[in-house]
């Protein structure tokens, strides 16, 4: 399936997700989404992303495709 749509950034940032895109993807109101940036690509996944190690919500960084929470990265640090 593919869908598109050409939106516009408001002053405060914002974009308004079209009603046929959050249709196809069963976004309702107050879903979580998830944002990432692949290349010069703006990705937005439905849900939300969680650390590639312990499986936490809390994401602090981003590592190609991979995503870390903070406690794991310093305790990568430590080893």
């Amino acid at each position: 399936m593919s869908k598109g749509n050409l939106s516009k950034i408001d002053n405060l940032g914002r974009v308004v997700i079209p009603k046929s895109i959050r249709k196809a993807l069963n976004i309702e109101h107050n879903d979580e989404i998830s944002m990432s940036v692949e290349g010069e690509n703006l990705i937005i996944s439905k849900g939300y992303q969680s650390c590639g190690i312990c499986e936490s919500k809390d994401i602090k960084f981003q590592i190609g495709k991979k995503f870390l929470c903070f406690k794991c990265v310093e305790n990568i640090k430590d080893l």
